[in-house]
């Protein structure tokens, strides 16, 4: 079987690209069927004196082939994969061969933008899955750059609140020693929004922080999506280079590998527009930057809580104190990292250290005086308290010592429930709830109502019988040592005999 000429083979299998078939291609240039099949079988031959050298990436190709197209990883991200297996080429052959096997999208062209040094950088948030602990989940990266150095900086969170908005700037200012003029932003509620053609709201918390930083907050229109593109298109860079391929031990691993690949790779690398290092081009930006403030601005959490009948607010199992007299409004409390301060009416109320207890009470001293300066309210409840039986006074010291400077607070709502139920209902649900340990005007409350209550070693106690209000009166006749009557009528008198 003869072998067919190189230019007869290359003629044959031209014809059959455009035919697209066996039969139609020897029709066409009068040749047989089978010497089409044998062209396209053959492969062309070396020229003369020359050999093929074999490549360096002949070995990985496979696995390039893999990453590629299993992987998505980007030719930076395949070069760091390869390398520890023994690859010793360059890095322009092995971006040359990806482009080969690797399907990409045309793209429109756009004009290029002017941003003057040290004028403008540009801020935005994007969604990434990545490994941590073995499971899959989403993490929001804030991402801010530089117009003219491209200088990025880049952080993660678990959501993307304002409090993370503030924490991704400072950070950011802190790294560069230095505040850009402008900052753009999409629509986004934590820093600002479009509400009207030509009207622009902006977040008074974000800008008081921006006032701070003396840098002006540009709200983009919806729709620009070019114009923010200078901070939008590095997350595909993000994705594919720092978060592609990788697993995280914890979300402090995340974080750390994000600044060491921003110092070691994203910052030093030669950009492929600016055809310069980012880090490089900073250093001639930084005389532009605004300087630091002197005073850092302090970022804050903002709940909102009622002031309760102990003038304390809530915050988590903890109770923080405010002037009595701000009993039943509501406040603003600022949870910082150390602190926490309390605002009613736009005005500071007080302000507080974090308890490292749980469940405790932090009762300011002249927030106890206030309460305390009602002396003779607090003493009148008090002998009108004793008055209901034996069992009000040993009541009355639990409560004292149970419930501190809030003791009169449960005294006066006992008295209203005396007047309700009468002395003798209220004083056996005073015994019933002594005799488990617990002092508060809502056991007495629950006792009377047929509820159960909660003991002082934790369990719910049994719930009182249905004839609820009977069984009280037996109690306090049960449970009152005539002895205590006389030490009632004694203190009466003496409490008298000094008025």
């Amino acid at each position: 079987m003869s072998k067919l000429a190189d230019h007869i083979v290359k003629k044959i299998k031209d014809a059959f690209k455009e035919t697209g078939s066996i039969r139609k291609t020897a029709v066409l240039l009068k040749v047989s069927r089978n010497a089409v099949r044998r062209a396209l079988r053959s492969t062309p031959s070396a020229p003369a004196g020359k050999t093929s050298r074999p490549s360096k990436l002949d070995p990985y190709k496979a696995k390039i082939s893999y990453l590629v197209r299993e992987k998505d990883l980007s030719a930076v991200r395949i070069l760091e994969e390869i390398q520890p297996l023994g690859y010793s080429g360059g890095y322009t052959i092995l971006k040359d061969y990806i482009r080969s096997v690797r399907i990409r999208k045309t793209r429109g062209p756009t004009a290029p933008i002017d941003h003057p040094v040290g004028f403008e950088a540009q801020m935005d948030w994007s969604p990434h899955m990545v490994t941590i602990g073995g499971r899959e989940v989403i993490v929001h990266t804030g991402s801010i750059i530089l117009c003219f150095s491209r200088w990025l900086h880049v952080r993660f969170f678990t959501d993307e609140t304002l409090e993370s908005v503030i924490a991704l700037h400072k950070e950011a200012f802190e790294r560069i020693q230095g505040v850009p003029s402008t900052i753009t932003y999409d629509n986004m509620t934590t820093v600002g929004r479009h509400v009207g053609p030509a009207d622009v709201w902006i977040n008074p918390r974000f800008k008081a922080f921006a006032d701070t930083y003396d840098f002006k907050i540009i709200i983009l229109a919806p729709g620009a999506k070019d114009r923010h593109g200078m901070v939008e298109r590095p997350f595909h860079y993000i994705e594919n280079n720092c978060l592609k391929g990788h697993e995280f031990r914890d979300f402090e691993h995340l974080q750390a590998h994000g600044k060491w690949w921003l110092d070691n790779r994203a910052n030093v690398r030669v950009h492929g527009t600016l055809r310069e290092r980012p880090m490089d081009r900073l250093r001639r930006e930084h005389p532009f930057l605004k300087p630091l403030p002197g005073l850092r601005f302090e970022n804050y959490r903002e709940v909102q809580r009622v002031v309760h009948r102990d003038f304390c607010v809530a915050i988590d199992t903890n109770r923080y104190s405010v002037h009595p007299d701000l009993i039943g409004m509501e406040a603003k409390v600022r949870l910082y990292p150390d602190r926490l301060e309390i605002w009613v009416d736009d005005r500071h109320a007080a302000s507080h250290v974090y308890k490292q207890s749980r469940f405790d009470r932090s009762v300011l001293p002249e927030h106890e005086q206030a309460y305390r300066g009602y002396s003779f309210q607090t003493e009148l409840m008090k002998n009108a308290f004793l008055r209901l039986g034996g069992e009000a006074e040993a009541y009355f010291e639990g409560l004292k010592r149970a419930r501190g400077a809030a003791a009169g607070y449960h005294l006066q709502r006992i008295l209203k429930l005396a007047d309700r139920y009468g002395s003798d209902v209220t004083a056996g649900a005073l015994s019933h709830a002594m005799r488990h340990g617990v002092y508060s005007a809502d056991a007495v409350s629950r006792v009377i109502h047929g509820k159960t209550i909660r003991g002082k070693e934790g369990p719910m106690v049994e719930s009182v019988p249905e004839n609820i209000k009977q069984w009280l009166r037996t109690c306090a006749v049960e449970d009152t040592d005539l002895r205590a009557y006389d030490r009632l009528i004694e203190r009466l008198e003496k409490d008298q005999e000094e008025e």
